[in-house]
């Protein structure tokens, strides 16, 4: 099979390049309870992206069942929810800074943890997902009528230009085509409305030890690679890339800053491997905050206006 050009448009005349074609009988649980055996993953020379073929919408949803929400913090879980929410209200200060009030829409919401509190900072916030059964959940929590089920461009009719700010923390990796969405969602902000979005970065030390452990091995170990390039994700960025990305959908980018987890957050997510693991993990978090690499990164754009 010929690889397949840069989804970037800017970068569309770019052929990709395998970067990593691993299978594995058993595959690897990520940290959301969804296993992994594959990670066939291409690379754009230029641009630096990483990225998986597209899947089927149907096999998408399937991936995000109670369970998956459940995994973000749910009421069996008091301490990742604790961890979520002091992580959250640091991110509505980020907001606050670029767009203080109005309409916002969570996109990607889950169970509406989010958009609850942009909520109570003051918002008149909406949220939407793929997910049934987490638009059910959310619904519960902010009302029937601002939980909206279904991709985010199916919203365009009904929320074009009517809102001040959109927010994607977690989810642009997990789409299957980028480039329609954010079109879309540039339609819904007013001139001069916000986007502000978080994502895993390939900067993080995580994908580079990763990357290393499959190589060294000679490709004997890969549960490291298939638990990073986990197979809800199928967009994997650079910095380069995403303001590549964001300015070809028609935004004005504004910020691009190292975005790490917080280590009540990282903790609770993923030191669950062994006391070994355990103590790997934890040095390589620490080694990234000291050299101010984050996990992700918390990008903000705006529709020029």
């Amino acid at each position: 099979m010929e690889a397949p050009t840069c989804p970037i448009p800017s970068f569309s005349g770019v052929r990709a390049r395998v970067f990593l074609d691993v299978q594995a009988e058993e595959g690897v649980e990520s940290s959301w309870g969804v296993r992994t055996s594959e990670a066939r993953i291409f690379e754009c020379p230029a641009s630096g992206l990483r990225f998986r073929l597209p899947a089927p919408r149907e096999k998408i949803a399937a991936f995000y069942r109670s369970e998956y929400h459940e995994r973000m913090g749910g009421e069996e879980d008091t301490r990742r929810a604790e961890a979520y929410r002091k992580e959250n209200q640091e991110r509505v200060g980020v907001l606050k800074r670029y767009a203080p009030s109005g309409r916002v829409l969570d996109v990607g919401c889950s169970t509406g943890q989010f958009a609850a509190q942009l909520r109570e900072a003051g918002y008149d916030a909406l949220g939407c997902d793929i997910s049934e059964d987490a638009c059910r959940k959310a619904a519960a929590l902010l009302g029937e009528d601002r939980a909206l089920c279904g991709p985010v461009e199916s919203l365009l009719d009904r929320l074009r230009g009517s809102l001040d700010a959109i927010t994607m923390m977690d989810v642009i990796e997990h789409f299957d085509d980028v480039v329609s969405p954010l079109r879309a969602m540039r339609e819904m902000l007013r001139p001069g409305g916000t986007l502000f979005l978080r994502t895993p970065t390939l900067r993080s030390p995580f994908y580079k030890v990763a990357d290393l452990s499959y190589q060294l091995s000679g490709g004997r170990y890969k549960d490291a690679v298939l638990k990073i390039y986990h197979a809800e994700h199928f967009f994997f960025f650079t910095e380069r890339a995403m303001r590549a990305l964001l300015e070809d959908t028609g935004y004005e980018v504004l910020a691009i800053d190292p975005d790490p987890l917080l280590w009540e957050n990282f903790r609770s997510a993923e030191m669950r491997q062994g006391p070994l693991v355990n103590s790997v993990l934890a040095a390589v978090y620490f080694a990234g905050r000291l050299a101010d690499r984050g996990h992700g990164m918390k990008v903000v754009a705006r529709r020029p206006g």
